[in-house]
Parts: structure tokens; sequence; C-alpha cells
């Protein structure tokens, strides 16, 4: 264990100095074989993510995934970093400089992006310092201006390279450098080397006998100053008092084995070399299959088609994966993972799950705020919608309740404010529901109000029936009309004819037709007075017996214009024997004369014909013919 035979010893302090904000950041890790310190200093003005801490960790995360001391992976490391920043530069682009140390315990490493600086001092003196990746540093490699003169040039901190940067991204990684026992480390931000210079970090360590005095005096140098304004400044000591101390033999022994491995693997020949053909190309696939399917996520996402979006992103992170770019990897897992979200936020909408709908999409909207490669106004929209869905819902539930209280007219009011909100969000499924809840409504009213107007026209009805019993025909006829109106208007058809037979008969009771003229008067003229019938006395019958061919008697002449009329009733009964006439039976009832008027009486108006009615003549009875029986039994000897 490397650790435990050596002794590494950390200190540090960053401060804002004159600031709220400290865009400084500083961390290390200590694992029993490697070990790894990381500074970085924030360059944007960004308010709510730190580009320093979040850069720091990143190369942290990496180191311990996978520990090396290789340049290739320190390279890695700083290369992923800056994937991190570029991905996450969502309101401003996202910048740091950083410097990275990597030890086994016995040699170091170190890469730098930017202009944090990294100083090794052996035996009390400044060994050498690492070169800042700026303008001012190429005019001192350039010869244009003295190397003293760097720290307080004014395009220091006109950087060429750094986290971030939307050129090309070329950190320096270091060769492997060997460590002695007591050697001292100085990790450093701006805001510190501007203000104390090498002699007096030199100067400090001369009498520091641990880390944490030696930063407190490099603190205090600062201080010392007295600048106006102080910027933030971070530093951080390493002192290697003891290193792990490698067997001399153990170099020439691996050198043997790799030569061994190497005779192996000639042996070996053509297969393993065509596997590793094979799976470097099966890893380039992947590696250009991950761009693609990423370009084509994206494009989906503009295009609002969010279920092939997320294949796509799929896809993507598989070959990620395959080519093993955590980082990439880790950048499309949140693309899936809002992606997936407004999936299930539709697939609920459209299984009328409103309430989880919208829970998806407020979750989706927090994970993609501040994010420029999703669509948040058509989200905003969606939700919008689901909200005035789960209203409508709302309202279609309220009058529901109102519907089974009976009452209708307040449950058509929600109905139709349900309604009219569905049509204006394309709620066509709401929309449906409520237009058949509107018809079953009407359907019940509709029914409520033929009832009503049913209870009315009997009322109507009821009220004739009892006008005509009180004989006021003319009121029946009105209360049957009003009737016979709303019968009709109901179509109660069997009531409407019974209204119309009531209304006859009540008319006929209140118009009776006329009375026909009396008998034997002539049309128009009025009967004489005293001959009514009621004052005449009932007919006598006269029983005669005459014998053949006797003529009856002739009733006696009525008085002018009134002729009586005779009956004869002449019943002829024969029984001929030996040729003997039947005495005949002749009955003829004699209506009495009535007595006349003398002519000096005066007459009523009323009775007297108007003057200039003609007299009709008196007519004299026709003479009593003789039934042809008899005449025949006359001839008879």
């Amino acid at each position: 264990m490397r650790k435990d035979n050596s002794e590494f010893i950390t200190g540090f302090l960053s401060e804002s100095g004159s600031f709220v904000r400290n865009k400084d950041y500083f961390a290390y890790a200590e694992l029993d074989d490697i070990a790894c310190w990381v500074i970085a200093r924030g360059l944007d003005n960004d308010q709510e993510v730190e580009s320093a801490e979040l850069a720091a960790k990143s190369v942290l995360g990496y180191f311990l995934q996978k520990p090396s001391i290789s340049r290739y992976r320190i390279r890695r490391y700083l290369q992923e970093a800056h994937r991190v920043l570029q991905a996450e530069s969502h309101r401003v682009r996202l910048k740091a400089s950083l410097t990275v140390i990597v030890t086994d315990y016995a040699r170091v490493r170190y890469g730098i992006a930017g202009n944090t600086r990294l100083y090794q001092f052996r035996n009390g003196r400044l060994q050498w310092q690492s070169k800042d990746q700026s303008l001012a540093q190429q005019m001192v490699d350039g010869e244009e201006i003295a190397e003293d003169a760097l720290d307080q040039h004014e395009e220091r901190h006109n950087l060429l390279s750094y986290l971030g940067t939307p050129n090309e991204f070329r950190p320096f990684v270091s060769k492997k450098l060997p460590l002695y026992d007591g050697d001292v480390f100085l990790l450093a931000t701006p805001g510190l080397w501007e203000k104390v210079n090498p002699a007096e970090m030199q100067d400090g360590l001369q009498e520091a006998k641990d880390p944490e005095a030696w930063i407190d005096t490099l603190e205090d140098v600062l201080l010392s100053k007295q600048e106006h304004v102080v910027q933030n400044y971070t530093a951080a000591a390493i002192f290697a008092n003891k290193i792990f101390k490698t067997d001399p033999q153990k170099k020439w022994r691996i050198i043997k084995r790799v030569a061994l491995i190497l005779l192996v693997l000639a042996l070996a020949g053509g297969g393993a070399l065509l596997y590793k053909m094979k799976e470097a190309e099966r890893i380039a696939d992947a590696a250009t299959g991950m761009f693609e399917h990423e370009t084509a996520g994206d494009a989906f996402i503009a295009e609002g088609d969010y279920p092939k979006a997320l294949k796509a992103y799929s896809d993507a992170r598989n070959a990620a994966n395959i080519v093993k770019n955590k980082v990439q990897a880790a950048l499309l897992a949140k693309k899936i993972r809002i992606t997936q979200l407004i999936v299930d936020g539709d697939t609920a909408v459209k299984d009328e799950q409103y309430a989880k709908a919208l829970d998806k999409y407020d979750k989706a909207l927090k994970e993609m705020k501040g994010r420029d490669d999703f669509n948040e106004p058509e989200i905003l929209e969606k939700k919008e919608k689901t909200q005035s869905y789960v209203l409508v819902m709302q309202w279609k539930k309220e009058g529901d309740l109102l519907f089974e209280a009976q009452d209708y007219a307040g449950a058509e009011a929600y109905y139709q404010k349900a309604r009219k909100l569905a049509l204006e969000t394309s709620f066509v499924t709401g929309e449906k529901e409520l237009r058949t809840k509107l018809d079953e409504v009407a359907s019940k009213k509709t029914g409520i109000d033929k009832e009503k107007k049913t209870l009315d026209g009997d009322k109507l009805e009821k009220q004739g029936d009892e006008s005509y019993a009180a004989q006021d025909f003319e009121g029946a006829i009105q209360s049957y009309t009003m009737a016979q109106e709303i019968y009709q208007e109901i179509g109660v058809l069997e009531k409407v004819l019974a209204m119309e037979r009531k209304v006859t008969k009540a008319e006929e009771k209140l118009n009776p037709p006329a009375a026909p003229p009396s008998a034997g008067a002539p049309a128009g003229q009025p009967p004489v007075q005293g001959t009514s019938a009621a004052s005449q006395p009932p007919a006598v019958q006269v029983n005669q017996t005459a014998p053949v061919n006797q003529t009856a008697p002739v009733n006696q002449t009525a008085p002018v214009n009134q002729t009586a009329p005779v009956n004869q009733t002449a019943p002829v009964n024969q029984s001929a024997p030996n040729n003997q006439t039947a005495p005949v039976n002749q009955t003829v009832p004699v209506n009495p004369v009535p007595p006349v008027v003398p002519t000096t009486q005066a007459i009523p108006p009323a009775a007297t014909a108007p003057a200039t009615q003609p007299v009709q003549p008196p007519q004299a009875n026709p003479p009593a013919t003789a039934n042809p029986t008899q005449e025949e039994a006359a001839k008879t000897p």
C-alpha cells in the first residue's frame, strides 16, 4: 500500500476577498496507490452554476472511476470536464481555468488549462512553475517581455485555452516527474499569484513547518498589500515529507515481462490482431453512431416527436457505453430523462389521467430549466392545456351532481361552460361527453315542461267543466280553447279532439237553433189571437152508421185564412153472404170551429196580419168520397 508507506500532507484555504461569491474551488482525493489534487477558477458570470466547482468535481469523478497517472488518462479527465461545461452552458457559456496533479506517491504528473498555477519547491527553493496558457505567457516564451513582468502584464488573463472554450481545446499535460523526500507543491489561483511573487512564497516556506502555517503566511503577505479590491484567492500546499520507495530491480522485471508479452503476441499472430481490428472498428462505428443518434434525437425534439427522440437518445447512450464515454452517456441520460417525462405526460393525457400528466410536465419543465435543446414553451402549452382539461372535467363533475339533484338548469349552466372551454382547447373527448350530457338535460327539461303543460291543460279543462256546469258557456268555451291550444302544443291529439267536442257542445248551448213555424199558418205570418193550439178543445169523435152511398157530413168552414182539417175514418166492415151489403161504420172526427172574433173587436198588433198581405179565400172542405166497396154495394139489389 503506497499511501501507508509514504507521507503527503495537504493544507489549503479559499476566500472570496472583497466579493460575496467565491468562484474558486479546490478538492482532492487520496487513494491507496494514487492521489489527485484539483484547483479551478471560474471565468464566467453565471449566477446559478459554479463552473469551477463543476469542472473540479468532474475531473475528480472521472479520476475515481479510472485512476491513472498516464498522460492519456489525465488528458481525458480534462477533456471530459470541458464537455461537461459545454453541455451545461444554457444561459451563458461556462468557462474555467484548472490545474490537476496526479501522483503514485513516487512520481508526479500534472495537467493545466488556463492560468491557474502549480509551483514545486525542493530544499526550500523554487524548482519550477507551470506555464500559463495565456497571451502574456506566449510573449514571455517569445522573449517579447521579461518573465518577471508576466504576473502584472495586461494580457495575463487573455487565455488561449481553457475549459469551455468554443475553439479547439488543447490542455497541457506534463511528463512524469520524479519525487524526492521533502518536495513541496503549491497550487494557486490568480488572486494569490498576482499579489504574492515566488520570492515571497519561498521566504514564507523557510519558516513554515506544515502546509497550514505556510498558507497562513501567504495570506498575510497578500493582505498586507492593502489592495482596495481583493479578488477571490485560493492556495493549496502539499508537503511530500516521505515518498514511496520502489524496488530498483522492479523496473527490469517489468521490462522483461513486457518483452515476453510482446513475443507471445507476435507468436499468436493475426488472430489477436484481427480481433483488435474488429473491436476497434466496432468502437469506431459506435462512436459515429453515438453522435448520429444524438443529432437525430435533437431533430425529433425540434419537431415535437418525443417518442422518436426518446428512442434516438437511447441508441446514442448505448453507443456511448460501448465506447466507454461516461460523460456523453451522462449527458444523454439527462436528455432521456426529460424526454421520458414528456412522453409519460402525453400518454397520461391520452389515458385521461390529467393529474398524472400535470405532474410529469412539471418535472420535465424543472429538469429542462435553462436548457436550449428542449422547447420549453411547447411543454408549457401542454401543461396549460392539461390544466384546462382538468377544469373541464371538474365543471362536468359539478354539473353531474346538480343533474342527480334534478337541478337541470344549474347542471346545464356547468355543462355549457365546460363545453365552451373544451371547444377552445380542442378537448374532443370532453366536448363529446358534454354534448351528450346537454342532450340528457334537454330531454329532462322537455319532459318536465310537457308534464307542467299537461297539468295546466288539465286545470283549464277542469275550469271549463265547472263553467259549463254553472251554464257559463262563454267561460267554458274560453277555458276549453286555451286547454286545446296547450294540448296541441305538446302533441296530445286525443285531448285536442276532446276539447273540440266540448267547445262545440258549449257553443250549441250558447247559441241554440231557431224553432220551426206553427202548422196551418203561412210561413212568416203570426197566428191570429185566440186561435192558439193551447186554447183549442180536444177533438170530438162522432160515430155514424150510414147506409151505403151515404155521404159523410162535411165540417164547417173555418174563419178567414183558417181551414180546419177534415179527419175521416171510414172503415168498411163487409160480410157478403147472400150478396147482402154490410152496414158501413164511419167515424169522422170533427174539429170544432174556433170562435170568430167580431169585426168590431180590436185585434192586438202582434196578431194582426200586415196590410199588404193578401187575404186567402176560404176553402171548402172537399166532399166526402164513398169507398169503392160502398159503391158496389149500392148497386147491388
